[in-house]
């Protein structure tokens, strides 16, 4: 049978799965100071949140989290007799803050590998939506990680099937220059060998393609038939195949873009047969999409990322914004004031999208994790308890490695 030959590019980033372009997308710009840049509510217990604030599919995330927790104060079967409060920052100005005693974030690998490198020795418990590197399943290393996203381990073996189904057994592997990226690589060709897939070249780019390093990168790639991608610079990637006229190519997508409607639209020429794996999404989360819509203007200009999203959404201006924070060309200041009628119902917005909740979805089940464990906590009866002598904690006054103890015990994670 003859040799076809595959390229299966890694772009694993530390922020994966972001918009813009690549110049944009690496950039971590400061909002403003944290009152005027954070969500927060009081409660019994406050769970701290990290989100890459300045993305607009990221405040969906982070008002998916405010949402979560609304409902489950809301509810009488769950917590009862505690109310959940919630602290999000934005995780540029948040990575060295001791939020509380439950974080849920971060996105990705990187900053929640950091993140747990700076709190560990608080023993805080960090549950990840999105962070897939199979090196934070390390609980030696990462005693305190959880997380509502499967690890890469498990892509990386249905990749490696997948190559194996279509009989490519002579691949070309690039990827992003990372050690996130140089770690999933690595493990995708040990595993590939036992299907007997070898790699034809290993090719690493830098973050932000230049026009000289797209070039080179697409001179590696015509000599392959089929192609994988990840989502970092593939905007930037397909943009230069159209004018190049670069086509007939079979793609194999990850996660981090299979679904991208984004790209679809742009591209949907030369992504026809596109095959590919996608996180687990929610058919609908009741009350999620009235919640996203339900921003107030007062809302708007008290918070500067907000202010942003409003601004980048309706291409305008607000009455004295402090935003400086543009992803287009030009700049803020040349926006026309906006009108006061802008209404999100009128738009398409990302942020307002619920046809894809798939890291939405990974929110809102990391907050019900922590609300189970601390459920659990509650429900302890003492002499029973599973800390020294049996005894229990108290879940409005616990000790942050307690959550991840219940959490242990009751999931055998």
């Amino acid at each position: 049978m003859a040799l076809l030959a595959a390229t299966l590019l890694f772009s694993l980033s530390l922020f994966k799965g972001k918009q813009g372009s690549a110049a944009a997308q690496y950039n971590c710009v400061f909002l403003g100071e944290e009152g005027s840049n954070s969500l927060y509510e009081d409660g019994d217990v406050v769970i701290g949140g990290l989100f890459p604030l300045h993305y607009i599919i990221n405040i969906q995330l982070a008002c998916t989290m405010a949402f979560t927790i609304r409902e489950i104060n809301e509810r009488t079967d769950l917590l009862p007799q505690l109310k959940l409060g919630y602290h999000i920052l934005d995780r540029c100005s948040a990575v060295n803050r001791t939020l509380s005693s439950v974080i849920i974030g971060d996105a990705g690998s990187g900053v929640s590998m950091a993140l747990l490198q700076s709190l560990g020795s608080f023993h805080i418990p960090v549950v990840s939506y999105f962070a897939s590197c199979s090196c934070l399943s390390n609980q030696r290393e990462f005693p305190t990680f959880m997380r509502t996203m499967p690890s890469d381990a498990f892509q990386i073996k249905a990749l490696a099937q997948l190559v194996r189904y279509f009989g490519w057994t002579w691949v070309g592997v690039i990827g992003v220059e990372s050690d996130y990226a140089r770690f999933a690589i690595q493990l995708f060709l040990q595993e590939s060998v036992h299907y007997g897939v070898c790699a034809a070249y290993t090719h690493f780019y830098p973050v932000g393609l230049s026009h000289q390093d797209l070039e080179k990168l697409l001179n590696i790639i015509q000599v392959c038939f089929t192609y994988y991608n990840y989502y970092a610079e593939m905007q930037g990637i397909l943009r230069e195949m159209q004018r190049l006229n670069l086509t007939g190519f079979q793609w194999i997508a990850s996660e981090a873009w299979a679904t991208s409607k984004s790209l679809w639209e742009k591209s949907d020429n030369l992504l026809k047969g596109t095959l590919g794996f996608a996180i687990q999404r929610a058919i609908v989360i009741p009350g999620l999409q009235q919640h996203l819509l339900d921003l107030t203007h007062s809302a708007i200009h008290k918070l500067a990322f907000l202010t942003e999203f409003w601004e980048e959404t309706f291409n305008c201006r607000l009455n004295g914004s402090v935003n400086n924070h543009f992803h287009g060309l030009g700049s803020n200041q040349g926006r026309a004031p906006c009108k006061g009628t802008e209404d999100l119902n009128d738009v398409y917005s990302p942020y307002s999208d619920v046809t894809q909740l798939r890291v939405s979805y990974n929110v809102y089940k990391a907050v019900y994790l922590v609300a189970y464990a601390l459920q659990d906590m509650s429900n302890c009866k003492a002499g029973e308890g599973p800390f020294l002598k049996k005894t229990c904690a108290d879940p409005k006054n616990f000790e942050p490695w307690q959550v991840r103890e219940v959490k242990c015990c009751m999931l055998s994670i």
